[in-house]
C-alpha cells in the first residue's frame, strides 16, 4: 500500500507520469501562519515562503520539515502535497495535536537546492525563535524526505547546536555525487540500449526539452521498455536499478522516475554547480550481454573539476554526527537507491559516530513508499533517541492509532 511518504516525497513519480506537480488542496490548521522571508542570494533572489504553526499546548519542541525535489521549472510554493495524508489529515495537524510546533519552507529556489535550502531553513529557525515562539524553544528537530532527507542530514551534521535530532526519509544520504552518478549512468546506459528515444546526449540536454516530456518522451520510454525485454533486463542489470520482481510495470516506473531528472534537472544541476558534475570517463560498465561493446559505444562525459568541488562542499555528507539521526528507506527504491544507506553507514563508521545513527530498512518497492505508521514510528524513535524519553503527546497519539501495533 502506498502510504504517507508517497505524498511526502513530492510525488515525483506522479509528476513524471502526469506532467504536473499538483499541490493538494489542504487547509492549514488555524494555528498556522504564512510569511515571506527575503534572502540575500543575488543569483536566486526570490524570497522563501514559510509556514509556522504553534499549538496552544506547545511542548517547547519545534519540527522543521525539508521538502523534496521540485523541478526548477515550477513556481515556488509551500509543500502542501507532501504534507497531506491519504486519510485527510496533515502532518502539521498530527504534530500540533501532539504538542509540537511545526515549520516548513518553499526555499528560495527549486530544483537542485541543497545549499540554498540549508541557508533558508537555518533562517527559518531563527525567524521562528525571534518572531513566532511564545516561549523559548527547547529542541529543534530536522526532518526531510527525498532531497529533503539529504538536506536534513547535512544540517544535522553541520549545525548540532541548532538541531537536536534528525529524521531522513528516503534520502540520498550517501551524498549527491553518488546520486548524480547513478542518474547519469542510467541515462547513458539507457541510450545505449534504446538509441532512438532521446535525440541528444546526457551532456547536451536542450533547455526546453522538458516541454516535450509528457507528450513525447514518456510514451517513447514506455514503448522502448516494453518492446524489448532483453535490452530492458540488461539495462537494469548494468545499472542495478531497483524493480519489483512481482510487478513488470515497475521497470517503467523506475525508468521514468530516473530519466525525469535527466530532462528536467540536468541544466539546473550544471548551473548550480558551475559546470558538469557528472562524469563517466573511467567507468567500466558490467552486466550486459557484451560489456566490451557497451563500454566501447556508451556516451562518455567528462566532469568539470570545479563542479565536483562544489558538490563535495555543499552536497556531500560526512557521517560526522553529533546528534541522533534516524533514516527510513525502502530496500527496493528505484530512484534513490538503498545503497545510500550503506554508504552513509560507512561514513559514520569511519568517522567514529556510528552510535548516533539508526537505519530503518523497509522491505518494499518504491521511492518513499511508506505507511503512515512507519513514518510516525521512525519520528517517535528519533525523538526518543534524541531526548531519552518519548514525548507524552506523541505517545498518546501513537497509542490512539488502533492498528499501529498490528
Amino acid at each position: 500500500m502506498k502510504g504517507l511518504l508517497t505524498l511526502l516525497a513530492g510525488l515525483v513519480i506522479t509528476a513524471v507520469i502526469n506532467f504536473s506537480v499538483a499541490h493538494a488542496a489542504i487547509t492549514w490548521p488555524e494555528e498556522c501562519q504564512t510569511d515571506l522571508l527575503p534572502g540575500t542570494d543575488q543569483q536566486y533572489p526570490e524570497s522563501q515562503l514559510v509556514l509556522t504553526c504553534v499549538p496552544d499546548n506547545w511542548n517547547g519542541q519545534l519540527v522543521i520539515y525539508a521538502h523534496g525535489y521540485v523541478p526548477v521549472q515550477m513556481p515556488l510554493t509551500l509543500p502542501a502535497d507532501e504534507l497531506a495524508l491519504p486519510d485527510g489529515q496533515t502532518i502539521p495537524e498530527i504534530l500540533l495535536s501532539s504538542g509540537f510546533a511545526f515549520a516548513t519552507s518553499s526555499y528560495h529556489k527549486n530544483g537542485y537546492a541543497v545549499e540554498q535550502a540549508g541557508e533558508d531553513l537555518n533562517d527559518l529557525v531563527e525567524y521562528f525563535k525571534t518572531f513566532v515562539a511564545p516561549s523559548p524553544v527547547q529542541h529543534v528537530f530536522i526532518t526531510g524526505a527525498s532531497e529533503g532527507g539529504l538536506i536534513a542530514t547535512m544540517l544535522l551534521e553541520r549545525y548540532p547546536e541548532i538541531y537536536y535530532g534528525g529524521l531522513a526519509l528516503c534520502g540520498p544520504v550517501g551524498g549527491a555525487p553518488y546520486q548524480i552518478k547513478y542518474l547519469g549512468d542510467f541515462r547513458v546506459v539507457f541510450d545505449y540500449f534504446f538509441p532512438g528515444v532521446f535525440p541528444f546526449g546526457m551532456a547536451d540536454v536542450p533547455e526546453y526539452a522538458y516541454l516535450d516530456w509528457q507528450d513525447f518522451y514518456v510514451p517513447a520510454i514506455i514503448s522502448a521498455i516494453k518492446s524489448d525485454p532483453v535490452a530492458t533486463e540488461q539495462l537494469f542489470n548494468v545499472t542495478r536499478a531497483a524493480i519489483d520482481p512481482r510487478d513488470p510495470d515497475s521497470y517503467v516506473t523506475t525508468a521514468l522516475s530516473v530519466l525525469f531528472y535527466s530532462i528536467w534537472g540536468t541544466n539546473d544541476m550544471i548551473a548550480v554547480a558551475g559546470g558538469q558534475p557528472y562524469g563517466n570517463s573511467f567507468t567500466w560498465y558490467r552486466g550486459s550481454a557484451n560489456d566490451f561493446a557497451l563500454n566501447a559505444a556508451v556516451e562518455r562525459v567528462t566532469a568539470d573539476p570545479a563542479a565536483r568541488t562544489y558538490l563535495n562542499l555543499f552536497y556531500q555528507t560526512t557521517g560526522k554526527l553529533q546528534r541522533q539521526l534516524v533514516t527510513l528507506h525502502t530496500t527496493q527504491d528505484g530512484l534513490v537507491p538503498f545503497r545510500h544507506e550503506l554508504k552513509y553507514l560507512t561514513l559514520a563508521l569511519f568517522a567514529g559516530r556510528i552510535r548516533y545513527l539508526t537505519i530503518l530498512p523497509v522491505p518494499r518497492y518504491g521511492h518513499c513508499n511508506f505507511t503512515t505508521q512507519e513514518v510516525l514510528g521512525a519520528f517517535a524513535l528519533m525523538v526518543l533517541r534524541s531526548t531519552g524519553q518519548l514525548d507524552p503527546g506523541l505517545k498518546a497519539y501513537l497509542l490512539s492509532q488502533q492498528d499501529f501495533f498490528r
